[in-house]
């Protein structure tokens, strides 16, 4: 039986560590969890998981853990190009020894000499827990270490210790040279000195041509409320078509709503084996406070439970969408000539989302949470 975990883990091309508490008692719900030096971890991907259900998300750390099984996934942005993926897992017990202090997987990776050579590999280091160690590799491999990898894909490895103790860490074969890496970098306006703030934002989309893409930049920005700004971000191609256009929101805490903020967004394909697979894009947005906005035709019960409900000011027709954070479209109906209408929501996630009505060519955004 685990009595408590006390865990370190360090990836290779950050400093991101995961430090856990353990509960002082079997009752007692005081154990913690925190993501610790978090420079190129990306917030919008934090999702912590307690006993089969999502319990947090978006932050660094969590509090008041009960004994239980836990998880925590995120992403971070990799300086030698791509997006890495961590998953840990994690068992919260109450008092005794500590069978998994300290447990901790590394790994190091030599990136591919060229494009089209297999030359790369991934080296996995573990420390602390109890040997011996099982590796399954995500390409089915049960080796500790892999070598003739090729570019452009993400290796991911479970390391499980005799006890049970478990990690999950996934890193991206890069290539080695300044003029063959899979990432473009698009650098746009840039607020300089006066900045008051640096958001970063990301968004998976492997149907998307990243070899086709030249340039990059956010094009529209509005803020929504007091704290949320809503962007728009237009890839074009050689000839300055628009080959694609996300709407992103970034959440900008109260107090900010006067100035620049310097704003990145990272469009990426984690499974995209050749070329550009990563795309990132700077660009920067002028803040003026509270924007006047136009009164929603509609009244949204919020926060929302097992069932979004929205109750509307006058007979109405169009479509509603439920979005996160993201932009992603998480529900969407069409209505007819509807008064009220519910969308049923148990299966969604905790977490702030964006209700949109659309009418013709007019669409209002509320924010709402869960």
């Amino acid at each position: 039986m685990f009595l408590g975990l006390s865990l370190l883990f360090l990836a290779q091309f950050s400093n991101a560590q995961l430090a856990i508490t353990p509960a002082s008692g079997p009752n007692v719900c005081d154990g913690t969890a925190a993501i610790s030096n978090p420079s190129q971890v990306i917030q919008s991907s934090i999702t912590w998981y307690g006993n089969g259900a999502i319990v947090a998300s978006n932050t660094y750390q969590i509090g008041n853990l009960c004994p239980g099984n836990y998880g925590v996934y995120y992403n971070q942005s990799n300086p030698a190009g791509g997006i890495d993926s961590m998953n840990a897992s994690f068992i919260i017990l109450g008092g005794g020894p500590n069978p998994c202090a300290n447990f901790n997987v590394t790994l190091t990776t030599t990136p591919c000499s060229t494009v089209s050579s297999n030359d790369g590999s991934i080296l996995t280091t573990v420390t602390g827990g109890t040997a011996p160690y099982t590796f399954l590799w995500s390409t089915a491999n049960t080796l500790q270490n892999l070598y003739n990898l090729i570019p452009g894909f993400n290796y991911c490895v479970n390391v499980v210790d005799m006890n049970g103790c478990q990690m999950n860490v996934c890193d991206s074969m890069t290539v080695s040279g300044a003029n063959t890496g899979d990432t473009l970098i698009v650098n746009n306006a840039n607020c300089g000195p006066v900045a008051i703030g640096n958001f970063v934002q990301q968004y998976e989309d492997c149907n998307f041509d990243f070899n086709a893409c030249t340039s990059a930049s956010m094009t529209s920005s509005n803020m929504i409320g007091v704290d949320t700004l809503q962007t728009v971000w237009t890839f074009v191609d050689s000839n300055n078509v628009t080959i694609g256009t996300y709407t992103i929101y970034y959440y900008i805490p109260n107090g900010m709503g006067n100035g620049c903020v310097n704003l990145e967004f990272i469009l990426y394909c984690p499974i995209k084996s050749t070329n550009i697979k990563t795309i990132v894009v700077n660009d920067a947005a002028q803040l003026s406070g509270l924007n006047e906005l136009v009164k929603n035709p509609f009244t949204v019960l919020n926060p929302m439970g097992s069932e979004l409900t929205v109750q509307f000011d006058e007979v109405t027709s169009g479509t509603i969408k439920l979005l996160n954070m993201a932009g992603q479209v998480v529900k969407t109906q069409a209505l007819q000539s509807v008064k009220q209408f519910s969308i049923a929501t148990a299966n969604v996630p905790a977490g702030t989302y964006f209700f949109q009505l659309e009418v013709g060519s007019t669409v209002y955004t509320q924010k709402v949470m869960k």
